[in-house]
C-alpha cells in the first residue's frame, strides 16, 4: 500500500508535468492578449520546456544514478512548485515564465526516472509501472490540450491553472509523504563523463534512441505541419481531430499493450511491426488522402505507436543494470530528441502537398524499421 502511494504521487506528479508544459497552448492568441504581450512569447512558455530537457537530459539520468531518492524528489518538487506558485501572479508573464522554468527543471527528473523507479520499488511489476507513468504523461498532455480551451474562454485565466496546480501540490504531497518507500540507493566512483562514455558504448541504446526519436519526429510532425498540408487539399479542419484521436486511443494502448509484450518478450518484433505498419498507413495516405482514411489510419497508428515508448523504458529497467537506469534513460532522450527537432525542421519543405509529405513520413518510418532490424530478435 505504501508503495501504491508513491507510485500514485508520482504518476500525479507526471500529469502535471505535462499539463504545466502546454497549459497555455490550446488559447495562446488569447492568453496573450490578456497578459499584453505577443503569441511569440506565450508560445516561448511551451518552448522551455523541450529546450531544457535537451540540455538536462544526459545530466539529470546520471544524478538519478547517483542519489535517486534525492534528484527524484527534486524533480517532483520542482513540479509542485512550479504549477502552484502561478496562483501567485496569474496574470504577470515574467512570473508564469519564471515558473515555467522550474517546471522546465523538474522535467528531466521526472521523465528519466521510470525504469530506475519500476526496478528499485516494483522490480516484479516492472513492465506495469512503465505503463502506468507513461500514462499519466500522456493523459496530462491530453488533459491540457482537449480542456484547455475550452476552459479558459469560459471560465477565464485563473481557472485555467488552478486544477493544474490542485494535481502538482498533491502529487508532491503523496509523493513526499511516502518517500520513506523509496530505497535510498546512492551510486558512484565513476566521473560523470566515464558514465557517459560507458552508456554510449551500448550500441543497443543508440539503436533505441533513433528509433524513439522517429517515432516522437512523427508524432510531432503531425502536431505541427498536419494541418497546413492537408490546408493545400481543403481539409485543414480534421488534421487537429485526426491527432487528438490518434493520443487517445494510443492512451488505450499504452494501458494494454506493453505489459503484455513484455511478458511474451516480444519487444523488438513490436517494435518492427509498428515500423511497418507505419510505413503502410503513410504509403496509404500519400496515395488515398480522403477525409475517412486520415481520420481511420492516424488514429489507428496512435493505438500501436504511443504503446512504443513505455516497451522501451521497460526495456531498459529489464536488460540493463540498475546503476545506469537514469543514464540510460537520459542518453535515449538526448538522441530521441535530436532526431525530433531536426526532423521536425526539415518537414516544412514537404509541406506543399499531402503527398508529399504522407510521403516523407513514410520514408521517416522506413528508417525507423530499417534500424529495429538491427537490434536483437530475442529481446
Amino acid at each position: 500500500m505504501n508503495r501504491l502511494a508513491l507510485l500514485t504521487g508520482l504518476a500525479v506528479t507526471v500529469f502535471a508535468s505535462q499539463a504545466i508544459w502546454v497549459t497555455f497552448s490550446p488559447a495562446s492568441s488569447e492568453v496573450a492578449r490578456e497578459l499584453g504581450v505577443s503569441k511569440e512569447r506565450v508560445g516561448l512558455l511551451a518552448l522551455t520546456y523541450p529546450a531544457l530537457f535537451l540540455a538536462l537530459t544526459i545530466p539529470s539520468g546520471v544524478l538519478l544514478d547517483r542519489n535517486f531518492r534525492l534528484w527524484l524528489a527534486f524533480g517532483v518538487v520542482a513540479t509542485g512548485l512550479s504549477g502552484t506558485l502561478r496562483l501567485i501572479a496569474p496574470y504577470s508573464y515574467l512570473w508564469l515564465l519564471a515558473c515555467q522554468l522550474l517546471g522546465a527543471l523538474g522535467q528531466p527528473f521526472l521523465l528519466n526516472s521510470f525504469a530506475p523507479f519500476a526496478s528499485r520499488v516494483f522490480p516484479e511489476k516492472r513492465g506495469q509501472v512503465v505503463a502506468a507513468l507513461s500514462f499519466a504523461m500522456y493523459l496530462g498532455i491530453i488533459y491540457a490540450l482537449g480542456t484547455g480551451y475550452w476552459i479558459y474562454t469560459r471560465l477565464g485565466l485563473l481557472w485555467l491553472i488552478t486544477p493544474i496546480a490542485i494535481a502538482s501540490l498533491s502529487g508532491a504531497i503523496l509523493f513526499l509523504s511516502s518517500m520513506k518507500n523509496l530505497p535510498l540507493v546512492r551510486m558512484g566512483g565513476e566521473s560523470f563523463l566515464a558514465e557517459l562514455r560507458l552508456v554510449a558504448s551500448y550500441r543497443e541504446l543508440w539503436l533505441l534512441g533513433v528509433i524513439l526519436g522517429l517515432g516522437v519526429a512523427l508524432f510531432d510532425n503531425m502536431s505541427i505541419w498536419l494541418e497546413p498540408a492537408l490546408s493545400t487539399v481543403g481539409m485543414s479542419d480534421i488534421a487537429g481531430l485526426s491527432v487528438a484521436l490518434a493520443l487517445l486511443l494510443g492512451l488505450l494502448g499504452v494501458a494494454v499493450i506493453p505489459g503484455r509484450i513484455a511478458a511474451m518478450g516480444r519487444r523488438t518484433l513490436y517494435i518492427r511491426i509498428v515500423s511497418a505498419t507505419a510505413i503502410l498507413v503513410f504509403l496509404t495516405l500519400s496515395l488515398w488522402t480522403e477525409r475517412l482514411s486520415i481520420i481511420a489510419l492516424i488514429p489507428l497508428l496512435g493505438l500501436v505507436m504511443l504503446p512504443a515508448y513505455p516497451i522501451i523504458m521497460e526495456w531498459i529497467s529489464t536488460f540493463y543494470p540498475k546503476e545506469m537506469h537514469g543514464a540510460a534513460s537520459g542518453f535515449i532522450g538526448f538522441v530521441s530528441r535530436i532526431f525530433t527537432v531536426v526532423l521536425a525542421s526539415i518537414a516544412v519543405v514537404f509541406i506543399d502537398s499531402p503527398t508529399s509529405y504522407f510521403a516523407f513520413l513514410s520514408a521517416l518510418s522506413a528508417l525507423a524499421l530499417l534500424t529495429a532490424m538491427m537490434l536483437a530478435p530475442d529481446k
